[in-house]
């Protein structure tokens, strides 16, 4: 008998040894490595459990008066009926009467068995078992949901940031890709057929009125405008009841390279408010310009807090290191909202911001720089003076360098341009390359910064992704910029970051402004407010283009820049950076007793005075930042291509509205990118009493000069309603 016990123990404790592996291993792993454990079962690697069974059979023979070898054989037997799921005692059963101990044992193995075997059936199904769950949920849940086309890593990544959403990944994967989104917890549907999902979503919308996202990103520009048309179609076949109660339930977001963009904002226009274009590199340059306004490096050497101004003798230089995709936004996103005035002889006057682009390309030609950004710059010379009003300036001063970094004259021309005026203040932005150039690269600007002895020199590399550790990103002033983890495929960033939100925000607020000062006793109901919210966000996506919101946008953008002119700053609220600086010391600062009287209407709208803007334009830091902000709104429209309008269509071409109401369009076309208050700030007073003259009203009804004081007016309340708070700049 105790030989009996020893084999038995040996056996338990082999067994045990098993139970802990077994167990460790799917505790302690990680999803990826834990499946790829568990998958090992349908390979035989825990065939133990059986081999373990054999003595134990073995010794219950032999106990009942067997032979070794027949013992040993029969053993065998039971064992390979085992694996089937055959368990049967009837053989062992004296043995396991006379020893517990031995009983126990006999039983523990065959519940490992019937455990490994759910194993095995695991590491077989177990993938196809996870799927079809996941597609109970997305087909029974009460939460929105999100589908992605397209197949990639970005997509995953997606996909991953979104904790509000029940969603899944839609594209024809490879075995090797399903294993890696099953691992990584990515649900997936694969299919071929794309639009047949189209046809299952807008069915579902449109029918069981269930919210949804849908985001398009399969890396093949005519996959990705295929897919929007298809979607177009399908809402277009809808009644017009079904369809109007699409928009704000099915939103479309599609990414799109910035070459194609045109043909992208044309399937936006039929899209009914559900389509919306991503470019993600306005989304890198977007991101680089709130966090990194050039006005942040910048100080009271260079800039006069009192009258927001930059000081006498002060240049501002960008070196831009490569023109493709990425820095080209980042220059048009920057000339939109980098913009400066300063005093010369008693006149406000722009201080023009001096972009050196280096490439080894001829970049100043490019097809959509012609289409837009040069267009006023290519007309201007041909506009005659008497027929429009003050023209505005060119909003930036480019310098193209053909060289490549490899050139032997490269780092003589970069001298030439960082140390020319040591007052002036320069910015570097790195993206010619992959992630590992571009930041090797840094490194060598940087040695040269100390070999130059260049003060101020703020160097910013485009790295896609997050490369923390090296020590050049460690450098003072020196800046990673556009991780796309962060700024692009994030699903916040793509329905809406806080400065989007910021200007859909001004833009609702405004026409409730409107519905209050029209109204006879100054007042609405809270009905009327819904609606007019209401409206507001479907005119933002379905009337407006995509240039009045982008417009709005820009605005918002610029509002850290301004804050930054006068001293102050911005911070996300609990971010502990200083003390929140309330509303009337930020006025005080701001306004200095020179805000309008507020008290003709003596009402507010959500918190924020409705203010009654009389024609009294004093000279003062509010001037200066009105006068800065139209400036930034010329640079901006200058930059999407717009051009003045002439005098003469300012005052007789007509434009019909939706109502079928026409009325004169003040020279404002959007179809064919003309505008009546592209001009001086002076021009926008003669703007003002030409159509008041028109018109026979007064100029304080045809002012539009209010417009450039109401974003500073409002940035206490605008930005404390989107999270954030005011704070001393560092």
């Amino acid at each position: 008998m105790t030989a009996v016990y020893v084999v038995t123990a040996i056996c338990f404790a082999l067994l045990t040894l098993e139970v802990g592996y077994v167990a460790v291993n799917v505790i302690v792993k990680k999803r990826p490595d834990r499946i790829a454990f568990l998958r090992g079962f349908k390979k035989g690697k825990f065939a133990i459990v059986y081999f373990t069974a054999i003595p134990l059979f073995c010794a219950g023979h032999m106990y009942a008066g067997s032979e070794f070898l027949d013992a040993f054989f029969d053993a065998i037997h039971q064992v390979v009926n085992l694996v089937v799921l055959k368990y049967s005692t009837s053989s062992i059963t004296l043995l396991m009467g006379a020893n517990t101990f031995f009983a126990a044992t006999v039983y523990y193995c065959f519940f490992l068995v019937a455990l490994n075997a759910l194993l095995f059936t695991l590491s077989l199904t177990g993938q196809r078992l996870w799927l079809f769950a996941q597609s109970l949920r997305l087909a029974f849940t009460s939460k929105d949901r999100l589908y992605i086309f397209g197949t990639g890593g970005d997509n995953e990544t997606l996909y991953l940031s979104d904790k509000e959403r029940v969603g899944a990944l839609v594209g024809n994967f490879s075995s090797a890709e399903g294993d890696k989104l099953y691992c990584d917890k990515v649900n997936y549907i694969c299919t071929r057929e794309l639009y047949k999902q189209t046809e299952k979503i807008v069915d579902a919308v449109a029918k069981k009125g269930r919210g949804c996202v849908v985001v398009i990103n399969t890396g093949d520009e005519e996959s990705n405008i295929a897919l929007c048309r298809e979607f177009v179609r399908l809402i277009d076949t809808q009644d017009a009841a079904v369809r109007e109660g699409l928009f704000g339930r099915l939103s479309v977001y599609v990414f799109g390279d910035p070459q194609y963009e045109t043909t992208y904002y044309d399937i936006m226009e039929r899209g009914h408010g559900c389509i919306r274009y991503v470019n993600k590199y306005q989304k890198v340059a977007i991101d680089f310009i709130e966090r990194y306004p050039f006005t942040r490096f910048m100080n009271g050497e260079q800039i006069d807090y009192a009258t927001s101004f930059v000081k006498a003798g002060v240049d501002i230089n960008v070196v831009m290191m490569g023109f493709g995709k990425t820095n080209r936004q980042i220059f048009l996103t920057s000339v939109a909202n980098n913009q400066f005035l300063w005093e010369r002889e008693g006149k406000t006057e722009l201080k023009k911001v001096s972009y050196h682009i280096f490439d080894k390309d001829p970049a100043e030609n490019n097809k959509n720089l012609n289409h837009s950004y040069y267009r006023y710059k290519q007309e201007r010379d041909t506009y005659d003076p008497d027929r429009y009003l003050p023209l505005p300036s060119l909003p930036a001063q480019e310098s193209y360098h053909r060289l490549d970094i490899n050139d032997v004259k490269f780092y003589e021309t970069l001298h030439n341009v960082l140390c020319a005026n040591p007052r002036s203040v320069n910015f570097a932005v790195i993206a010619f390359g992959s992630d590992l150039e571009n930041i090797d690269f840094a490194q060598k600007l940087i040695d040269k910064r100390k070999e130059w002895e260049v003060k101020n020199l703020v160097v910013f590399v485009k790295t896609r992704k997050s490369h923390k550790g090296l020590s050049v990103l460690t450098e003072k002033n020196c800046y990673a910029i556009g991780n796309e983890k962060e700024c692009v495929y994030n699903i916040d960033e793509i329905i809406g970051d806080s400065v989007y939100r910021m200007a859909k925000l001004r833009n609702e607020i405004y026409d409730l402004e409107w519905l209050v000062t029209s109204s006879k006793d100054k007042k609405v109901t809270e009905e009327e407010v819904a609606r007019s919210r209401e409206e507001s966000d479907r005119s933002w996506h379905v009337q407006r283009s995509q240039l009045e919101r982008e417009s709005s946008l820009y605005c918002c953008l610029s509002l850290r820049s301004k804050l930054n002119l006068i001293g102050l700053d911005y911070v996300k609220k609990g971010e502990g950076k200083g003390r929140a600086i309330t509303e009337e010391e930020y006025l005080a600062r701001y306004a200095k007793g020179d805000m309008p009287d507020v008290a003709t209407y003596n009402v507010e709208v959500e918190g924020k005075k409705v203010v009654h803007y009389d024609l009294d334009f004093k000279k003062s830091l509010r001037t200066n930042l009105a006068i800065h902000e139209h400036q930034r709104w010329n640079s901006f429209m200058i930059s999407k291509g717009m051009v003045p309008a002439d005098k003469e269509r300012i005052l007789t071409e007509t434009v019909t509205t939706p109502a079928g109401k026409v009325k004169f369009s003040n020279g404002k076309n959007y179809s064919v990118r003309r505008h009546g208050n592209l001009a001086t700030f002076d021009g926008l007073v003669e703007f003002r009493k030409m159509v008041a003259e028109r018109d026979g009203r007064s100029e304080e009804e045809t002012d539009v000069i209010k417009y450039d004081y109401q974003l500073m007016d409002d940035a206490w309340w605008l930005l404390d309603k989107g999270g954030y708070q005011i704070v001393e700049k560092d």
